[in-house]
């Protein structure tokens, strides 16, 4: 399920991490020098989706949401939010695909692992 949630929050916390460069680490290593941010009373848009655990090994089954603030000049994790009102939009979608690439890197990841653990330590 995809969705927007576009209205005014009392209160935001999201995280930045930094921009990762080859070879890539595992996420919990590359979020130990993440930035997180806490706004109140803050207009912004969170976009996200909702994943099925099925996905589990090439995605992590749940919610995941990301503040876009008004300029659009931002784009951060969403780890918690309070919605003082606003307007949200959903998009039921009963199909999934996805393209993976072709390279010879990523023969080499491994995708049968179940990461559901490291990502709740990752997004606190």
């Amino acid at each position: 399920m995809l969705f927007k949630i576009k209205g005014n929050f009392s209160y935001l916390k999201v995280q930045s991490v930094p921009k990762q460069e080859l070879p890539y680490r595992k996420l919990a290593n590359g979020v130990a020098n993440q930035t997180v941010f806490e706004f109140e009373n803050v207009s912004c848009t969170l976009v996200g989706f909702r994943t099925s655990d099925y996905v589990t090994g090439i995605n992590v089954p749940g919610y995941h949401l990301h503040f876009i603030n008004e300029k659009r000049s931002t784009d951060e994790h969403v780890l918690e939010f309070e919605l003082e009102n606003g307007t949200t939009a959903l998009d039921s979608t009963p199909s999934f695909f996805m393209e993976f690439p072709k390279s010879y890197s990523f023969t080499k990841v491994e995708l049968g692992q179940d990461l559901k653990i490291e990502m709740e330590t990752v997004e606190k």
